[in-house]
């Protein structure tokens, strides 16, 4: 089926981008952080996730600087010393940017859920508008365990077929929860002149969509086409909103 996309205006009108028109604005439902932007799908539970975030530096991604000193002794006696400082000795931009992005990626998952299976390498991409296309930019996709214990606890006596198929072989199951895969995929833009990393992740809980394969397939890539356009589209029209530049 064909979607239709239209523009619309987030953070007050300081960023814009083109999302399916059907969306429900998670605002108009409860109160959502002042950084985030949530939409909805009206028909499944995939959501659409803009995040506001503070810049990531190596180090807290888990790359440490490390500094070598070479003392070097000249025939007269004296002596010259040279420091030279590197983060994890050949750490480049692009790898502390990937770095960044897993980073950003398992952050948002707060125990019981656990990653599903190790991140592959982010893919760079180049954002199209004149507004973001000099910033280094890249997406990650990757599976989430998400437990549920209230839900499990409402139809454990009579699970559904649906969440039969998802339900996972794991220590979390023994206890009587009911576990199963949400597939996320993120897009980061690194606004380092802002001291600013921005997220926009594109959430698909499978638990909710299992009936059968096919399904699954389409709103894997809903979420893929929605994201494609967010590269297309996504504009900043005042750079003020991540304040002022470094």
């Amino acid at each position: 089926m064909a979607v239709t996309y239209g523009m619309q205006e987030l953070y007050g009108g300081t960023v814009a981008v083109e999302l399916p028109i059907n969306l429900i604005d998670s605002s108009d439902l409860r109160q959502i952080p002042d950084n985030q932007e949530v939409f909805l799908s009206p028909t499944t539970l995939t959501s659409v996730v803009f995040e506001i975030n503070e810049y990531v530096e190596p180090s807290t991604t888990g790359f440490h600087p490390t500094t070598t000193t070479t003392t070097t002794t000249q025939p007269d006696g004296t002596t010259t010393t040279t420091t030279v400082t590197a983060v994890n000795g050949n750490t480049s931009s692009r790898e502390a940017d990937a770095e960044a992005a897993k980073y950003h990626f398992t952050d948002v998952i707060a125990e019981p859920d656990t990653l599903a299976d190790d991140l592959p390498e982010p893919q760079n991409v180049t954002m199209q508008h004149p507004s973001l296309v000099e910033f280094p930019a890249s997406i990650l996709s990757g599976n989430i365990n998400s437990v549920d214990a209230r839900r499990d606890r409402q139809q454990q006596h009579q699970p559904s077929q649906s969440q039969v198929a998802v339900q996972q072989a794991s220590p979390s199951s023994s206890r009587g929860l009911l576990e199963s895969i949400v597939h996320q995929m993120q897009l980061l833009v690194r606004l380092k002149d802002y001291d600013t990393d921005l997220c926009v992740r594109v959430n698909v809980p499978l638990k909710e969509i299992a009936r059968d394969d096919g399904q699954i397939a389409a709103e894997v890539a809903f979420a893929r086409d929605v994201l494609a356009r967010v590269v297309a589209t996504l504009e900043i029209r005042d750079f003020g909103l991540f304040g002022e530049e470094d």
